[in-house]
């Protein structure tokens, strides 16, 4: 159970600590005192996020601390699990710095927001006129009906299979669409790859290939050059250059005995000699190499068109971008050939895993439909507890073929308030006060068969007055003899039965506004309950009649 609530800095509320009793707690105030604020407050320890607005004095951070007392809960597992120091009294603390960070603690151990909820939520369960509205939600509904049937592991175990599956599925469309886009270009490939094949691509070819047909369009040309540069060096008579370098080693040597610059002389003819020699040599050999050879023209230039051919059909630059096109072209044929066979096996995985879903999905749907009419008997007790005599509630589930997060049912709570009228959508024809009860009592049901410490009604008795109102408090007592539950309400009859009665208001200190919250005493009580009945003009009347209620529901002086 909750025992004590510190806040610190938070919206208007500058410092309060709020201890709780077991049983039934009230919490009243006029509308706007901070009942909200206080509710705020709390359900940051719950794990909700919060930024700087929530800061009264910005140059402060906000803490809200809630004390707990889980002796016997069996928390232990979890907290080990968790990597928590578990005490007796649990303490949850929620810091808001100045810039908007949070910080979350169990037991002064850091934590996460997702370690918070998860420790919170066995904890506190906080009801709230929004929960009413989600009475319309179909999701809200399952999850209602599965916490009747305890379908937690079901669940679980289904949305394991479920996720798996999914996953699965989606990694075999991939595929899928992967083999189909694949199928379409194989023929196209195979096609490619035997035209490239046959091509008998080398890398450096183009560039060799190019060079032979312009040596040999230019054939004759070349061979006139060659042949009349090899004459001047060393073929015409008498005026050669080989002729005329012999001349000039020989006037050089007949200076060699002088020694000096002259004998440098000698030496750089005899080298001028041998490159001349060699040139001339080299330019014999290669006009003699240089043919003129029309059939092979004729072959390069066909084979250069086949190049050029490819690679513009194949939007490329170069030979070596086709051999590297068909490496690929090879690859993806033989990769299209292993997914048809890794196709196959998903396919098999899928299916079976499939099965395994809808048959997780079925042992749900029959869970389901086993706790319908345990849960319908015990909706028609409790809202005749609530002055709806007579009223036919139903479960009513129907069945689809889609495999969804919460399974394949489809859950309406039908509701006919009237004898001999069919029952119909509670979401379309239940007012808000019947909207209440019928979520007050299925709330009342649910928690009978959850460990859950402390249950929080937060203004759920909207639309709800008279002898109705007696009977919502007359619920709420009856289960805080196994729960604490915190009412926040403007009703008097369900104050009147509270064992603890804290009332919100607000003072003005200096000009600013502050939340604040007291435990009333029984003469306290009395007046805030004849007040909560006749409005401020305050009458005997009244205040007998609010005493007479405390009287009756046997709530002794503090």
């Amino acid at each position: 159970m909750l025992t004590t609530l510190k806040i610190e800095n938070y919206a208007i509320i500058r410092s309060l600590e709020i201890p709780f009793q077991q049983g039934l707690v009230a919490i009243t105030g006029e509308t706007g005192a901070g009942k909200s604020i206080l509710m705020g407050a709390l359900s940051l320890i719950l794990g909700n996020r919060a930024d700087t607005d929530v800061l009264f004095d910005k140059s402060r951070k906000c803490i809200v601390e809630a004390t707990f007392n889980v002796i016997n809960m069996g928390l232990e597992p979890l907290f080990q699990q968790l990597d928590l120091d578990f005490q007796d009294e649990t303490i949850i603390r929620r810091e808001i710095n100045e810039h908007g960070k949070s910080r979350a603690f169990v037991n002064d151990t850091p934590v996460n927001l997702a370690t918070l909820k998860t420790v919170a939520s066995l904890l506190v369960d906080i009801h709230s006129q929004h929960q009413t509205l989600m009475l319309q939600n179909a999701g809200f509904r399952l999850r209602l009906l599965d916490q009747f049937a305890n379908n937690q592991d079901i669940v679980n175990q289904y949305q394991t299979s479920l996720r798996l599956w999914q996953n699965r599925k989606s990694a075999f469309e991939k595929l899928q669409r992967k083999c189909s886009e694949a199928a379409q270009r194989y023929d196209y490939n195979l096609f490619s790859i035997e035209e490239l094949e046959k091509a008998n691509l080398q890398p450096d070819e183009q560039t060799e290939i190019e060079q032979q047909i312009k040596e040999l369009s230019s054939a004759e040309t070349i061979k006139s050059h060659l042949y009349n540069a090899t004459r001047i060096l060393s073929e015409q008579e008498g005026d050669n250059i080989l002729h005329m370098l012999k001349s000039l080693q020989q006037e050089c040597r007949a200076l060699d005995n002088l020694g000096g610059d002259y004998a440098s002389f000698n030496l750089r003819i005899d080298n001028l000699m041998t490159e001349a020699q060699d040139l001339s040599y080299d330019m014999s050999r290669k006009n003699d190499a240089v043919e003129v050879n029309p059939a092979l023209m004729e072959q390069l230039n066909e084979r250069i068109d086949l190049l050029f051919t490819l690679q513009n059909k194949y939007h490329v630059d170069d030979n070596q971008t086709l051999i590297n096109l068909l490496e690929s072209l090879r690859d993806e044929v033989s990769s299209y050939d292993e997914n048809k066979e890794q196709l196959i096996e998903y396919e098999k995985e899928v299916t079976k895993l499939e099965a395994d879903v809808k048959t997780k999905a079925a042992q749900l749907s029959a869970s389901r439909k086993a706790a319908a009419p345990a849960l319908t008997e015990a909706m028609e007790a409790r809202l005749g507890m609530l002055g709806m005599t007579g009223s036919r509630f139903t479960v009513a589930i129907e069945q689809n073929d889609e495999l969804r997060d919460n399974g394949t049912d489809t859950v309406t709570f039908l509701l006919s308030a009237n004898p001999g009228v069919a029952p119909a959508d509670i979401a379309k024809i239940a007012s808000g006060g019947e909207m209440s009860r019928i979520m007050l009592c299925l709330k009342s049901i649910i928690t009978d068969s959850m460990f859950l410490p402390t249950i929080i009604f937060d203004e759920i008795d909207t639309g709800i007055s008279g002898e109705t109102a007696s009977k919502v408090g007359q619920m709420m007592r009856l289960l805080s003899e196994k729960h604490q539950v915190i009412a926040i309400t403007h009703l008097p009859q369900i104050a009147a039965r509270c064992d603890q009665h804290l009332l919100v208001h607000k003072q003005v200190i200096d000009n600013q506004t502050y939340t604040n919250i007291k435990q009333l005493n029984m003469t306290e009580r009395e007046r805030m309950i004849a007040t909560m009945m006749s409005g401020e003009r305050l009458t005997e009347a009244a205040i007998a009649t609010a005493r007479e209620m405390l009287k009756t529901n046997q709530i002794k002086p503090n």
